[in-house]
């Protein structure tokens, strides 16, 4: 039994426990693994073991988890069946022989206690019960685990069998059980799992906040670990797939999953209608720019097809993950057309600088704005810094590199001429970097240029953004909540860092951290977080939902299979 802090109930637990046991065997042993207890267990647990011969006091000066309790525990037992409960014995010791013989007798290395199956009769609160369902279909889906509870707090283990697996477990808290369960599955032990009766133990330890993101990163590391030895890029954009998964749902567990659902029954489903509308119309800017870029570096196209490869090539970012698929556009420009590659992404460059700049000049007049009424807290403004330090070191250094020297050649040429060697890939290497460089310089240097560019950006970000109001004015009372002129500046703003947060692309598509992102300074407005996760959400749905439905279409036209546009990064090579 872990226990900490348990002054009130461990005496009639450890009574009940051995009751019944000794209806199911005459030999047994209860180890009470004292965790740290600052209360009175201590001396309870203590006084226990001397009256009784069957129990055993472990204590701990320091609080271990109850991971590293249960380990040391099953490390001193004695038995060749090992089992462990919760001291508030949620689960009805009715199921204790269940527990015991399918380990003793029917032939089973796991056994484990199950909330979650059809025939479980629990109570328990909404809150937990949606939290605990949410990270066993994680478990299940990220893990691979066939069962439906891995928390239970009333398991058995044949003893050879958990001590073949008992030094693999990482984890030393909460995730303790549920490790152990993924592994064993993995190594292909028999693990039984059957419905209980369990009733909500009142007062718990788990601190729900705290060790759902705990848990979630165990998810994430344990996966990691099974996988990577023999993951492969299905396997990987699955996995940070799940990972997108797992943000959203920790955000919504953080706000309240039941209120954001309440808040998004609440909206009006008209402005979501004229949300995509307007989003629509950002495609053809888009596509405006990019053809002006790639007029500019010699190779003119109609915009239909220009629109259509930033639709595909925007479909492969929102399904994999890191901006892999930036990488189709150049492909599908080289397959279409036989623009090289290297213009293909120095063009793409040049974009996604220009969408860094207009989104940092709207993000710090929108701070300006903003800051006269409210704190933008401290995350907000390094981001805005960042992002300014990060166009000024790019447009420097591809400045320095093209600027022509007294003797005609630029720093690049002059790297190329000491580092390259004729016969191996380093010409060939510093020849592609060249062109690269002189082609975003091209773009960039030109007055011209550099202002079509620029406010095209300007208005493909100002529609991005109005689409992201109309979502949040679906919402009743979000007026209430601030000024007019707040309310458009805390749009601009939360828009400018959702997508400035983009550019640490760990999911496909930025999904969860988009959304994190745009939660955190709606909050600044005072817009409560269950209106702000919902709003978020659906801006992040409507506009990922029209860039794929438009490019399954541009994917149709252009005769390209999804699986060809996904493949584009290995082609490339």
């Amino acid at each position: 039994m872990p226990a900490y802090n348990e002054e009130r109930r461990i005496r009639d637990t450890v009574i009940t426990t051995a009751q019944t046991l000794s209806r199911i065997t005459g030999s047994f042993e209860i180890i009470i693994a004292e965790d740290g207890s600052t209360d009175g267990t201590e001396d309870i647990a203590s006084q226990l073991a001397s009256e009784m011969d069957n129990v055993v006091h472990l204590h701990s000066d320091q609080r271990q988890g109850r991971g590293r309790a249960l380990n040391r525990a099953f490390k001193t037992a004695k038995g060749d069946v090992l089992c462990y409960i919760d001291v508030d014995l949620a689960t009805d010791m009715a199921h204790l022989s269940e527990l015991i013989e399918a380990i003793r007798t029917q032939g089973y290395d796991f056994a484990t206690g199950s909330r979650m199956m059809p025939s479980s009769d629990v109570k328990r609160p909404l809150k937990r019960g949606l939290a605990s369902k949410g990270f066993n279909v994680l478990t299940r889906t990220m893990l691979g685990s066939k069962l439906y509870d891995h928390q239970c707090g009333f398991k058995a283990f044949k003893r050879e069998s958990l001590f073949e697996l008992l030094d693999s477990v990482e984890d030393e808290h909460w995730f303790w059980d549920t490790e152990l369960l993924v592994r064993a599955q993995r190594a292909g032990y028999k693990v039984k799992e059957f419905p209980v009766r369990w009733r909500h133990g009142g007062a718990t330890k788990v601190d729900l906040i705290k060790d759902v993101i705990g848990m979630g990163s165990q998810i994430v590391r344990l996966g990691w670990q099974l996988s990577a030895p023999h993951i492969g890029r299905k396997r990987k954009v699955i996995f940070t797939f799940i990972l997108a998964l797992l943000l959203l749902f920790l955000i919504f567990t953080l706000v309240g999953i039941e209120d954001v659902w309440l808040a998004a029954a609440s909206a009006s489903p008209p402005m979501f209608g004229l949300a995509v509308v307007v989003y629509l119309f950002s495609w053809p800017v888009r596509g405006i720019r990019y053809q002006h870029i790639l007029r500019r570096l010699g190779h003119d196209h109609d915009l239909n097809f220009i629109t259509g490869t930033i639709f595909m090539s925007q479909s492969a970012n929102v399904i994999l993950p890191a901006r892999i698929g930036d990488v189709s556009r150049a492909y599908i420009l080289k397959k279409e057309k036989d623009i090289p590659l290297t213009t293909g992404m120095s063009s793409l460059a040049v974009e996604r600088i220009f969408d860094i700049i207009a989104i940092t000049v709207i993000g710090v007049l929108s701070v300006l704005v903003v800051t006269t009424q409210r704190s933008v807290g401290n995350l907000v403004i390094p981001l805005i810094l960042s992002s300014i330090a990060v166009i000024v070191l790019f447009f420097a250094g591809i400045f320095f590199l093209s600027s022509r020297g007294r003797n005609g050649l630029s720093p690049m040429e002059r790297i190329i001429l000491r580092f390259s060697r004729s016969g191996d890939y380093t010409d060939w290497v510093g020849g592609i970097a060249k062109m690269f460089i002189d082609e975003i310089y091209t773009v960039s240097s030109n007055v011209k240029d550099f202002i079509v560019v620029f406010f095209s950006s300007l208005v493909v970000w100002t529609i991005d953004i109005l689409t992201c109001y109309i979502v949040l004015t679906a919402f009743p009372f979000i007026h209430n909540t601030a000024s007019f002129t707040m309310l458009i500046a805390i749009v601009f703003l939360a828009v400018a860092v959702g997508n400035l947060a983009k550019m640490f692309p760990v999911t496909p598509g930025a999904i969860g951290t988009y959304e994190g992102s745009l939660t955190v300074v709606f909050g600044i407005a005072g817009i409560a977080g269950s209106v702000g996760v919902a709003a978020a959400v659906i801006d992040h749905m409507i506009k990922n939902s029209v860039t794929l439905v438009f490019g399954a279409l541009y994917l149709t036209q252009f005769n390209i299979k999804w699986h060809e546009l996904l493949d584009s990064k290995k082609k490339n090579k």
